[in-house]
């Protein structure tokens, strides 16, 4: 039996408001790196105040509302401490969600989400309504929100890396161009499993300027090149896969098309186009490809899509959907050769 059926209908959806409530809870914790503080031992509310620039009384109102919900926890006299719950909230641990807490915390998030009624309304996105322009071109106009975003997206490449390379073997290939590929978690992991290739790490300029220093070694070793670029122009030419992880979803068809289309013109004869994504599925079970198509809907012009669909932009760029591989991650690999 589901949640949904134990409790009566007012109920389960009443739950539901209430979690909202608890993320914005969690949210400020994140931003104030409450667990960060308690990683060396339980402290008071007095001294974590202090260290937070917050109002004492009312973050003990906090604190002792989120221990109630196993996040914390108050070992009397003011006195709170870390729980299983709270650990990945600290920025230091591998299962990190601190990025996302501050991403969910920001203005940005926060108005554009307030707006979904907008983009329901008119099927644009609410990002544009609030901000007046695409989220991709402010982006760079807000440091402190590119950061953030960025940091989120190096940690969930850090998270999925490891089940995409495990699902799919990149073994045969000898140059992967990775569009669009970020801080280069990913194109790093693939680089480690195949010795035998070398790998380009091609986004925009202010990307490619604030990627890590933990590359440099590949780049030493010219094992990996970073190369500045506007996918929508071209892309780096003569590899044998082009791998687009979470690129293609940001972009309404005309657009993904455009992207696809540049990759084939540029990729070695044999070369293969290689999209990851979360691939919608049919029916009506719930899936993380289905709620991040919201966030989708309001922040970009793009959208999740189905295999089919995919199949029919890759046809549209001259490339065929040769098959979809699933990994243990929300993510699946589309292999796509020219046609």
């Amino acid at each position: 039996m589901t949640e949904s059926e134990q409790l009566n209908e007012a109920s389960y959806l009443q739950r539901l408001l209430d979690d909202w409530e608890f993320a914005q809870a969690v949210i400020v914790a994140g931003q104030l790196g409450v667990a960060d503080l308690l990683s060396g031992g339980p402290r008071s509310v007095t001294d974590l105040a202090q260290e937070t620039g917050t109002h004492a009384p009312s973050l003990y109102r906090l604190l002792r509302y989120l221990a109630g919900r196993s996040v914390f926890a108050e070992a009397g006299d003011g006195l709170f401490s870390l729980t299983t719950f709270a650990q990945p909230l600290r920025s230091d641990v591998p299962d990190s969600i601190r990025a996302e807490a501050l991403w969910a915390g920001s203005d940005a998030y926060q108005r554009t989400w307030n707006n979904l009624s907008y983009s329901v309304r008119t099927g644009r996105s609410a990002f544009e309504h609030v901000y007046g322009r695409p989220f991709f071109e402010y982006l760079p106009e807000d440091p402190a929100l590119a950061k953030i975003f960025n940091d989120v997206m190096t940690v969930n490449s850090a998270d999925e890396g490891p089940a995409i390379v495990d699902g799919y073997d990149f073994s045969r290939f000898r140059k992967i161009v990775d569009v669009g590929g970020g801080h280069g978690g990913l194109l790093a992991l693939i680089l480690d499993r195949c010795p035998q290739a070398v790998g380009v790490l091609f986004d925009s300029p202010d990307v490619v300027a604030s990627v890590s220093r933990n590359l440099d070694p590949l780049v030493a070793a010219g094992r990996m090149e970073k190369v500045e670029g506007d996918f929508f122009k071209a892309v780096p030419p003569d590899g044998d896969a082009y791998v687009l992880k979470f690129i293609v979803h940001d972009w309404d068809d005309e657009q993904a098309v455009s992207i696809l289309k540049n990759c084939r013109a540029a990729m070695a004869p044999d070369g293969t186009v290689l999209i990851i994504e979360m691939v919608v599925e049919e029916g009506d079970a719930g899936s993380a490809a289905k709620e991040l198509d919201i966030t989708m809907l309001l922040f970009t012009r793009g959208r999740e899509r189905t295999e089919k669909e995919y199949g029919e932009l890759l046809h549209r760029a001259g490339l065929r959907l040769v098959r979809g591989l699933r990994t243990r991650s929300p993510f699946s690999v589309i292999e796509a050769v020219a046609t």
